[in-house]
């Protein structure tokens, strides 16, 4: 505030000079008070239009008045004066800079300048000012229509309404921004959920919490709530549990000898193993951290005019880069250190969020963030194409960072910079792989539920989620058997969550649309390959020709076991948009022709960058987005969930005692992410005691 009443320093020279009928020395104190100000400003560079419009109005004055003795400024002073803060006050709002505001920046720090809700309150503030000058000028025709009000009119209601307005200025930025916050923070968390006590229940159809689906969502809410003493049961309609972090194997006979590989169904490379990331911290919150062994997995890309090999420290892939972009070397590395900024203040405060990334709890820590995380406030919600167009210039160099983007979507204009930071923890902390195969990690939890007393069905689909008015009471099974539970965690598809298992007559009528509304994200085609050779590639290599582009994995690389000795397993991988994905269907006629030469498609390109693949091939399987609608059971086969942007804002739903846990829930899609989601589902439910 003390900014503002600098600004008007020269009117409070004027008001006071003129109170004692010298008017001809107001203005000129007045006009000298607001050159000395502007001179200042100006030494400064900072400009303010409420200190220019001032000078304006007191040369214009000081011309009238004082050097041709006109009375126009003498006669409707009140009015004159009003009406130029009146233009001043409303002409900046119409300009998109309310006159409060370039003050206010000078009293906070720069990370606020551009937060909505900043500017916000100053627009505010500054609409007030206009309202209390308009009144001044009305009040001032009054006084001059009725002369004899005038020192009641001009000394008092005047004068009181700038005091009013003073002390409003000095107050409102403290409240509204802190009851903004507390709205949008309850907005957040707008259904309520009833305080939760274990009960033990002793029925085999009775349990503490009910799971419907086992991946790595399901299973992540189901570990840490059995962890905590409460009773869980997990049912999965497929004969393995994870979802799409499943392995599978498959023997085959060649000449006398039987073969084994093993392949993952859709996980092939895990963040959230540094120090502070969400799946480090679920496994130290079960005391599992010693149960798997992890490998770093290495990256490789071989693009048009350009071959690397991804190593483990971020600052020799920078150099890499800057020697293979020379022109960019010093933009790259600023690039890198801006994204590593954002990476890790994102991780920075999950003491204060249970351990996972989130979004400030309070109005203290909300109004604190922007200074304390400023690089990640600045960047969250940036396209991230708009943050390459900032640090850099070469087109091949920008389509190359973007390659990280089919981790999240197939279409990397919808991602965001929040999005993208936690997959460029790949270069800073590295991604792993599971000795034994994806399908480790939802075993190790799986054991982790049955230690604590809890169980998982395999192949028992659920058919609906049973209610008692507006909440969820347990579920019936396909098989008919009914089982309860007073919480209920589905990480099934979000939109068969809502429109089949609760169904829509039972929604609320916007929860309802919002689930039709839902779209699918992108979908995959794979071919499953045992070969008997060892590819000269990375375990994650990016290929790409032109148009054309596969990933190609070789987790046998990492772990030897998975493959027989000279072998290896691999999986090749394109990523298929919905619309695309919409066209596959096992009930068409020539699904089976159709898959096979999709999957000769895939394999001729990989041919490129693996020379005479075909011919090694000793086992091969495909599937398509049909494939995966069938064993994980999502729509159109959307490997990702709903498409980005989508999701649930968090676990709870209007529905009271169901949550979320998965890809259709913040943060989205990804195994560190739908474990962010199940981490939070748990928490939501039962902290233990």
């Amino acid at each position: 505030m003390s900014g503002v009443l600098m600004g008007f320093l020269p009117w409070i020279v004027y008001w006071i000079v003129s109170g004692f009928g010298a008017t001809n020395w107001a203005v000129a104190g007045g006009l000298i008070t607001a050159l000395g100000l502007i001179g200042w400003r100006v030494r400064s560079r900072n400009l303010k239009t409420m200190e220019v419009v001032t000078l304006v109005f007191f040369a214009a004055n000081f011309i009238a008045t004082v050097l041709l003795g006109l009375p126009l400024f003498k006669t409707y002073d009140a009015i004159l004066v009003n009406g130029t803060l009146t233009l001043m006050a409303f002409g900046s709002l119409i300009a998109g800079s309310p006159f409060t505001y370039e003050y206010a920046r000078e009293s906070v720090p720069r990370e606020f300048w551009n937060q909505p809700l900043f500017r916000r309150t100053n627009e505010i503030i500054t609409a007030v000012w206009g309202a209390i000058f308009v009144a001044d000028m009305a009040l001032g025709a009054i006084s001059i229509a009725l002369p004899e009000a005038k020192l009641f009119l001009m000394l008092g209601l005047a004068n009181a309404l700038i005091a009013g307005g003073i002390i409003f200025s000095s107050i409102f930025p403290n409240w509204y921004p802190r009851r903004v916050i507390a709205k949008e923070i309850a907005a957040r968390d707008p259904w309520e959920s009833p305080a939760f006590a274990p009960t033990r229940p002793t029925a085999p159809n009775e349990h503490d919490v009910i799971v419907i689906g086992s991946g790595m969502g399901g299973l992540s809410a189901a570990a840490l709530l059995a962890k905590r003493g409460l009773k869980v049961a997990v049912f999965e309609q497929h004969f393995l549990p994870g979802g799409f972090c499943t392995s599978w194997e498959r023997g085959v006979r060649r000449d006398g000898q039987r073969l084994r590989y093993v392949f993952d169904a859709g996980v092939h490379d895990i963040s959230g193993l540094g120090a502070r990331g969400a799946i480090r911290n679920l496994l130290r919150q079960l005391d599992i951290e010693d149960r798997i062994e992890w490998r770093r997995t290495h990256h490789e890309y071989i693009l048009p005019g350009l071959r690397l090999q991804v190593p483990e420290r971020a600052e020799e892939f920078v150099a890499q880069l800057g020697q293979q972009f020379p022109a960019e070397r010093a933009r790259i590395a600023e690039f890198f250190a801006e994204i590593e900024k954002v990476y890790r203040e994102m991780y920075a405060d999950v003491e204060k969020t249970g351990g996972v990334p989130g979004q400030p709890r309070t109005v203290a820590d909300t109004l604190a963030y922007p200074k304390k995380f400023p690089t990640m406030y600045r960047w969250m919600n940036v396209p991230f194409g708009t943050m390459l167009d900032t640090y850099l210039h070469d087109a091949r160099l920008k389509e190359f960072l973007s390659t990280l983007t089919g981790y999240l979507s197939d279409d990397p204009k919808v991602l965001t910079v929040g999005a993208m930071a936690p997959i460029f923890g790949y270069y800073f902390d590295g991604g792993f792989y599971p000795v034994g195969g994806s399908q480790s990690l939802p075993n190790t939890l799986v054991q982790v539920i049955e230690e604590n007393g809890g169980k998982v069905f395999l192949r028992t689909p659920v058919e609906r989620i049973l209610l008692e008015g507006q909440r969820a009471v347990g579920v019936q099974l396909a098989n008919g058997a009914a089982h309860c539970a007073p919480a209920i965690v589905s990480n099934a598809d979000a939109r068969r969550t809502f429109l089949e298992l609760v169904g829509r007559t039972h929604l609320p009528a916007e929860l309802a649309r919002q689930a039709e509304a839902l779209t699918p994200s992108t979908s995959a085609f794979m071919v499953f390959l045992g070969v008997d050779f060892v590819p000269a590639v990375a375990p994650i290599t990016l290929f790409s020709a032109g148009n054309d582009g596969v990933g190609i994995t070789i987790p046998s690389k990492e772990d030897p076991t998975l493959a027989p000795a000279g072998h290896a397993s691999m999986t090749l991988i394109a990523l298929l948009p919905p619309s695309e994905a919409a066209t596959w269907d096992r009930s068409a006629p020539g699904y089976n022709e159709r898959k096979r030469r999709y999957g000769d498609k895939l394999i001729a390109l990989a041919e490129q960058a693996i020379p005479d693949l075909r011919a090694h091939i000793v086992y091969r399987q495909d599937a398509s987005p049909a494939t995966f609608t069938r064993y994980a059971g999502v729509t159109q086969g959307a490997i990702y969930g709903p498409a980005v942007g989508q999701q649930f804002a968090l676990a709870k739903s209007p529905i009271t005692r169901l949550y979320l846990a998965g890809s259709g829930t913040f943060p989205g899609a990804g195994i560190e992410a739908v474990v962010i989601a199940g981490t939070l589902a748990a928490d939501a439910i039962y902290r233990g005691n």
